[in-house]
């Protein structure tokens, strides 16, 4: 019972590391408890995906073929969604991509709305460049739950294959709408102008550059950057929402009201908000309370 409580004990705090990111941490405890327990197939289908996103592909591949061989011995004696999960990650990062569609296939025919089975299938598909079956599998998703950031940014990478760039814009602008400072959005828009219009540097490169520096608290930078995404395309409403949100962090409130401001003259629902006579009641609040304090600059 001590070492059952040990061993449960240490798995959580590996599971309170990889929620935080903390991938390395989470590597040496996830290997502590695989000595405790050398077949447990969620310790060694964490090592796995861990190995791989710090990019050690050797050691990922090894601990997925562990994986692959405890996935089907326990599907040989029952064959459950949990396990196919497991099975198709293995296969993945063994690039074993015909044996991955079957397995998803067999997971996707035991629960239709499995949301990785989903994930994974549309992946198989991207990769294969079938993207219009990749599509009709993003729309199942997208039925589930309309605001599914990672299914948006799906569907518009797909669309953008299928040269359809407009409705691709429209996934991204919605995945702005949920998420203001989207990075992978911002990058994905890039991709998609650069590749419609024929250019080399666009605006949301250095609008992705203002959000990086936004969050090294470089200020200065960020704004600069703002300014020269804005001079280059003003007419985006998401670069105009994330300056004001960069003005208010700054105390720059009045700036950060014109910036609003304009984002809504494009986009009534820019960033989500709809509801503007609140929206703003609230910002010149915070715009008298600063200058009551002498902060607002």
């Amino acid at each position: 019972m001590w070492r059952r409580n040990r061993f449960e004990k240490t798995m959580k705090k590996a599971q309170q590391c990889i929620e935080k990111g903390e991938f390395i941490q989470a590597k040496e405890i996830l290997l502590k408890c695989l000595a405790m327990d050398p077949e447990n197939i969620s310790i060694l289908n964490n090592l796995s995906q861990i190995y791989n996103m710090l990019g050690e592909k050797a050691k990922a591949k090894g601990y997925s073929e562990m994986l692959l061989n405890e996935c089907n011995k326990e599907l040989n004696r029952q064959t459950t969604e949990r396990m196919l999960i497991f099975k198709a990650n293995a296969l993945i990062t063994l690039e074993r991509l015909d044996n991955v569609n079957e397995t998803i296939d067999e997971l996707l025919d035991i629960n239709p709305h499995n949301p990785i089975g989903l994930y994974h299938k549309i992946h198989y598909l991207e990769m294969n460049q079938d993207h219009r079956s990749a599509l009709n599998y993003i729309d199942r998703m997208l039925k589930e739950d309309p605001q599914d950031i990672i299914a948006l940014l799906s569907k518009g990478r797909n669309l953008v294959e299928l040269n359809e760039f407009d409705d691709a814009e429209a996934c991204y602008n919605l995945v702005f709408e949920i998420d203001p400072k989207n990075k992978s959005a911002i990058n994905l828009k890039s991709q998609l102008l650069k590749k419609k219009n024929d250019v080399t540097l666009t605006s949301h490169d250095l609008m992705l550059k203002a959000v990086e520096s936004f969050e090294r608290n470089d200020f200065k930078a960020s704004k600069d950057y703002y300014e020269k995404a804005l001079d280059i395309s003003p007419e985006y409403d998401e670069i105009w929402f994330a300056q004001g949100e960069m003005f208010i962090r700054t105390g720059h409130i009045e700036k950060a009201i014109n910036s609003f401001k304009k984002a809504f003259e494009i986009n009534p629902t820019s960033g989500g908000i709809t509801e503007h006579e609140k929206f703003f009641k609230m910002l010149y609040r915070m715009k008298k309370i600063n200058g009551i304090l002498g902060f607002e600059k």
